[in-house]
């Protein structure tokens, strides 16, 4: 009865820690697989980003698992600000980071066609929209992610791609 008991506590104890450390090792395959050169950027890594939300709890619906993930992220060169939607079933966080602070943000920032676009996985479509309506000023490059997990298997799709717009769509 006693080994069983503190069994339990210890399962209870390090569940959460089992968690980040799950979440964080899925964070780092994302990087590795999404981004090909670091080359001499100094600034951060969305991968450092993702894991200070986690740590804060602002990515407490990863908690349950997931069997699909998504991300959207954009960095802004001109304002140093880092923008990104990341969601699954259970839950959604728009946020921004700047100079060292996060917001959270009530709306996302892309447009629901892009997000659509993403869940879908249309990377036909994405790139069309892209060579068509494409913004030219400011121009922002997006990178979007898709992680399936199946059992203990786990693809993760990237597309890298310009912020597109069409007035009558997406408003």
């Amino acid at each position: 009865m006693k080994i069983s008991l503190l069994l339990l506590l210890l399962t209870v104890l390090l569940s959460p820690s089992c968690v980040s450390q799950h979440f964080s090792s899925v964070s780092k395959k994302i990087e590795n697989t999404c981004v090909k050169e670091k080359g001499k950027w100094t600034g951060q890594m969305f991968h450092d980003l993702w894991i200070k939300l986690y740590n804060d709890g602002k990515l407490d619906f990863l908690n349950k698992g997931f069997d699909t993930l998504y991300l959207l992220e954009s960095y802004d060169v001109e304002s140093g600000s880092y923008l990104g939607t990341i969601w699954n079933g259970k839950g959604t966080l728009n946020y921004s980071y700047n100079r060292g602070t996060f917001k959270v943000e009530p709306q996302h920032p892309f447009t629901a066609y892009t997000i659509q676009l993403i869940e879908k996985w249309d990377t036909v479509t994405l790139r069309n929209e892209e060579r068509i309506n494409a913004v030219k000023l400011p121009e922002r490059n997006i990178s979007g992610v898709r992680v399936i997990k199946q059992g203990t298997k786990m693809s993760i799709d990237c597309i890298g791609f310009k912020e597109f717009f069409r007035l009558d769509r997406d408003r």
